[in-house]
């Protein structure tokens, strides 16, 4: 399904990925994925839609902030920067990808 207004990203379920735990960069466990958004054009993941439990909400991780996948999806981001990302309701516009980067204090793919 398109998530984005321009039909650029869509969400898809990854079985190989779905319900991984999401490990921040200080170790903290930080919610599952539990689906991952794609770029079809590009051939790229662009987020991972993570559900965090304790917060009761989702938030979308970008791909580029992940180190490795193996047992665990571990990322370069904090746990205190992981529970400040915005909630994810189904739908992505510009203004919810610059708050996501803006973050994770990394540069957004649209700019590299």
């Amino acid at each position: 399904m398109w998530v984005d207004e321009r039909r650029t990203l869509w969400e898809e379920r990854n079985r190989d990925i779905w319900q991984l735990p999401i490990v921040s960069s200080d170790g903290e466990y930080c919610g599952n994925v539990i689906a991952q958004i794609v770029e079809p054009r590009e051939y790229m993941v662009r987020y991972l839609v993570v559900f965090s439990e304790d917060q009761q909400k989702h938030f979308l991780l970008p791909s580029d902030t992940v180190e490795r996948i193996d047992q665990v999806v571990k990322c370069q981001v904090n746990a205190a920067h992981l529970k400040a990302l915005p909630p994810f309701h189904r739908q992505v516009s510009r203004q919810l990808e610059e708050q996501i980067y803006e973050v994770v204090r990394r540069t957004p793919y649209w700019e590299l």
